[in-house]
């Protein structure tokens, strides 16, 4: 065997373990490129923690904050006395109706506190805005609203024929509206007005009363207001103190014959029902004496 021939087969001989050199060399720079991505991972990881570290320091401080204010708070209320939108006061153990202001006639109704309850008493007379004319009565008063949109509700208190009786009314802007009651079953009334001057004139209005009581001492005019809508009525008891002619405003409808000649010292029963068309039919009743 030439040595050529030697050379070339200790070279083949080798051949497998070159191979295996360079595919273990390959393994190697593999291994080495994951490890370095891991070491990365592993840095973006320890940087991630350490904000979430800080983060979670922040919250707590934060926590802490939160908690001492509401223990100071618990605190402050605990102590007391605590005040509520509607009026009430007290301790978180155990809240308590707060007295509302007490008035006499002397003070306006139009002048009771905003957002609670308040009372109006009197045993001389009824105050110039007060819901009625009892001359001995006291009114629980609730006003709610806003300063200028008010609604202001009144509740008769002591025992007679207006306990119970309940009125309402509301304030637009400066002016306050006409009280009108609310009806239980215990109160159904109608409204009553009388109108006693020797006047050459009257003017009844069923917002105002829907039973009235008119004295007639000479010729006189009866006003009637437009009716609030079809089916409004009213009724009027005519008292004549002295025979006299009666005549109402055009927006009243006559029956058929007109008005009849009504006697001195009679009480004639008249019942005005608003029409369709915005304008009163009068029916008139009988006579009855004084």
């Amino acid at each position: 065997m030439t040595f050529s021939s030697k050379a070339f087969a200790l070279a083949a001989s080798y051949e497998t373990q070159r191979i295996a050199f360079n595919t273990a060399l390959s393994q190697v720079y593999t291994n080495s490129q994951w490890a370095q991505e891991k070491a990365l991972e592993a840095q973006n990881a320890a940087a991630a923690a350490g904000q979430s570290a800080a983060a979670a320091q922040a919250s707590r401080q934060a926590a802490d904050t939160a908690v001492q204010d509401v223990r100071a708070a618990m605190d402050a209320i605990q102590a007391g006395p605590v005040a509520s939108v509607m009026g009430r006061t007290g301790v978180v153990t155990g809240l308590v109706e707060r007295s509302g202001p007490i008035y006499t006639k002397a003070v306006s109704m139009a002048d009771a506190p905003l957002g609670q309850w308040a009372s109006f008493n009197d045993g001389t007379g009824a105050g110039a805005d007060w819901p009625t004319t009892l001359a001995i009565s006291c009114w629980n008063v609730f006003t709610f609203g806003t300063a200028v949109r008010k609604t202001q509700r009144a509740t008769q208190v002591l025992d007679g024929a207006q306990q119970g009786w309940i009125f309402e009314r509301q304030l637009h802007d400066t002016t306050w509206g006409p009280w009108h009651r609310i009806f239980t079953n215990r109160t159904l009334i109608e409204s009553g007005r009388h109108l006693g001057a020797a006047a050459p004139s009257y003017t009844v209005d069923p917002s105002i009363a829907t039973a009235n009581w008119v004295e007639v001492f000479n010729a006189v005019t009866i006003n009637v207001t437009n009716p609030r809508g079809f089916g409004d009525q009213l009724s009027i008891l005519i008292s004549m103190v002295n025979a006299s002619p009666i005549t109402f405003s055009s927006n009243v409808k006559l029956p058929v014959g007109g008005v009849p000649a009504l006697s001195a010292n009679t009480i004639t029963t008249m019942a005005l029902i608003a029409r369709v068309d915005g304008v009163w039919n009068l029916h008139i009743g009988g006579a009855n004496p004084w």
